[in-house]
């Protein structure tokens, strides 16, 4: 990662912010290791990287082991994040130190590249270097920044799929269309953060980049779902959700233009309405179900859509009024994985879906928002991440599509159950105030009639003219003569 600004830099907002809990890790490892960065950059340039091509181009220098390649690529990594923390937190960074830790990234995205060259278009390949050349060139003549996180977790990721894709370890999902795919969306956000260095694009716009990156992605999804890759389908669409979340942020930070809203809603359904439609579709076999259903789901999406729109002056923005919409799309998505060749099945979860989102009257938490302020939860996500790919690896791509599916329709459920609970507490609650007053008016009725008993017995004893018994008339004139 590119070292970055002068010490307590990093803790100025950022548009991707970094939980307390990594950078209270990060501060106790730079305390810790006692090591100029840039000879960790030079460590991984001169013993790791060497070793690391020739086993990724597998030229029988090397034992032709996977463990150790993996071995070589985690150690080329965690020098590149160490030598970054240390710079932050030590106050070691330099404009030198940050170009020279970016140059030796580059050999590595070169060699990956070239093992890709005959599976991927040669034009995203060499627009790929090309971007990220100029965006370091940029920076070295004074323009420009190498700290968008961002920028650089995609960029990363782009460098991770093209390494794996070049060593065959994912090829159910990482295929060269799904990373071809990837390349584009990348570049596209490459293109916007060059042009925001060179002062044509301002920060206004970069909103709708993000926006426009989510509408990538669900083009991508779409394709993908018409060709039957129902898995990298959905990827694509929890790509779009993660532009979706900060497309929302860069909004609130640096505002947006008049058309965000709508490029913002165009986004969202085609990303999480047209494309599960169109897969729904395909997975239905078509016909008059594939219709029936491949229509149905994306109409309530939109209706939820504009709801959404019409609705957000007055509503608050730490909720949602129904079911978001990506979470209605990673539903559907990862049933039709999930209960592929159950038509009933896929059709109840999109029954489910559909009805979750039009719930107006259910408030849902913004997640996004929520991990924003309470950046603790974030620890969960290495967890969540590392689950995913359990599942991946054990069980393949319905695996992977059951460790989504399963925490979104806890999400959807979670108000219903809150709600039966609370309900559940105020009967029980009712019930004991019931009995309470009924006991406390039986022990006044007991109290009332042991104090009339009482009062019994002492008039028994009393004359009859204290008591005020009443006398016959014949006795009264009896005792009169």
């Amino acid at each position: 990662m590119a070292q970055a600004a002068p010490p307590n830099a990093h803790r100025r907002r950022r548009l991707l912010a970094k939980p307390t809990w990594v950078d209270a890790f990060e501060q106790w490892l730079g305390s810790r290791v006692h090591v100029h960065p840039n000879v960790l950059s030079s460590l991984k340039l001169i013993f790791v990287l060497p070793p690391l091509v020739l086993a990724l181009r597998q030229l029988d220098v090397l034992p032709a082991s996977t463990l150790l390649t993996i071995a070589l690529v985690v150690a080329f990594f965690t020098l590149d994040y160490i030598d970054g923390v240390i710079a932050r937190h030590r106050g070691l960074a330099t404009k030198f130190g940050r170009i020279f830790d970016r140059l030796t990234d580059y050999p590595l995205l070169v060699v990956v590249c070239y093992l890709n060259a005959d599976v991927l278009p040669a034009w995203l390949l060499v627009a790929k270097v090309g971007l990220d050349l100029a965006q370091l060139a940029l920076y070295a003549l004074g323009r420009g920044s190498l700290e968008n996180r961002l920028r650089t977790a995609l960029s990363y990721s782009t460098l991770l799929a093209l390494l794996m894709l070049s060593q065959a370890w994912a090829p159910r999902v990482l295929t060269p269309s799904s990373v071809g795919a990837l390349l584009v969306v990348n570049l596209a956000f490459s293109v916007a953060i060059l042009l925001h260095g060179l002062g044509v694009l301002r920060k206004r716009f970069i909103a709708d980049v993000l926006s426009a990156c989510n509408l990538l992605c669900g083009a991508a999804s779409i394709v993908f779902a018409t060709r039957g890759r129902f898995e990298i389908s959905l990827l694509f669409i929890v790509l779009g959700a993660a532009f979706d979340g900060f497309d929302g942020a860069a909004a609130r930070r640096y505002g947006g233009t008049r058309f965000g809203v709508y490029s913002d809603d165009i986004a969202d359904g085609i990303n999480y309405g047209i494309a599960p439609g169109v897969a729904l579709f395909f997975a239905l076999g078509g016909g008059l179900s594939g219709w029936i259903i491949g229509v149905f789901y994306p109409v309530f999406t939109l209706t939820r859509l504009v709801f959404f729109t019409l609705d957000k002056a007055g509503s608050d923005p730490n909720y949602f009024s129904g079911v978001p919409s990506p979470a209605g799309g990673a539903i559907t998505m990862s049933s039709i994985l999930v209960f592929q060749g159950e038509p009933a099945l896929i059709g109840l979860m999109v029954g489910i879906a559909c009805a979750q989102m039009v719930s107006f009257s259910t408030h849902y938490r913004h997640l996004f928002r929520a991990l924003a302020k309470h950046r603790r939860a974030l620890v969960g996500a290495p967890v969540y991440a590392v689950l995913l790919l359990i599942g991946l690896r054990v069980w393949g791509p319905r695996g992977a599509a059951i460790t989504i599916l399963v925490p979104v329709l806890i999400y959807g459920f979670l108000p219903t159950m809150l709600a039966f609970r609370r309900v559940l507490a105020l009967r029980q609650a009712r019930k004991g105030s019931v009995r309470g007053g009924s006991s406390a008016a039986e022990d006044d009725a007991g109290a009332d009639e042991d104090e009339d008993q009482d009062d019994e017995v002492r008039l028994d004893d009393a004359p009859a003219s204290a008591r005020g018994d009443a006398v016959p008339d014949g006795d009264a004139a009896a005792r009169s003569a």
